[in-house]
């Protein structure tokens, strides 16, 4: 199996590789997943691979996104403008692997999630990959993360448990 990783440089990211490259190096046999390629894509990477990713790949994690831009459009370019590069680059290949996509609970727009741009950017992205789903068939998970802490976590980021540890330990 050829898996597609967006965002592969994030914390997500980066911990998702590492258990999936266990798995494909016979490392890790708890799991019954055959891993032949990891194709690692990220902001810094060569726009041109995502063409070959998207051909070849056999399941699509999109954990790329944006969560602390220095202006607020860029959460709309980043979590729903990618998406789309991405679905569009699929649907060219007519590829219709199932496509997880990474969100956040803040989708939910309630109580003091309402009117956040950030949440209203990946309920956008939700929104665009169930509509790409129900177009081309393909298989579309989405989770929405209501917080995640554990190795690469940085602290002063976006988990107050890597702070607290962080703050603690020095």
């Amino acid at each position: 199996m050829n898996i597609l990783i967006t965002g592969a440089k994030g914390f997500v990211g980066k911990n998702l590789c590492a258990a999936l490259g266990a798995i494909r190096d016979g490392k890790d046999t708890t799991r019954h997943l055959t891993v032949d390629e990891i194709f690692e894509y990220d902001i810094d990477t060569d726009p041109s691979l995502l063409d070959g990713y998207c051909r070849d790949a056999d399941f699509v994690f999109n954990l790329a996104g944006v969560n602390r831009p220095k202006d607020q459009k860029e959460f709309m370019e980043g979590n729903f403008g990618f998406g789309s590069t991405l679905l569009d680059t699929l649907r060219r290949h007519g590829n219709t692997c199932p496509v997880m996509l990474s969100s956040s609970i803040q989708a939910t727009l309630i109580g003091r999630y309402a009117g956040s741009p950030y949440g209203e950017s990946k309920l956008a992205g939700e929104e665009l990959f169930f509509a790409y789903g129900q177009e081309t068939g393909a298989k579309v998970l989405v989770y929405r993360f209501p917080n995640l802490f554990g190795k690469w976590c940085r602290p002063n980021y976006n988990s107050a448990v890597a702070t607290f540890c962080n703050n603690v330990a020095n």
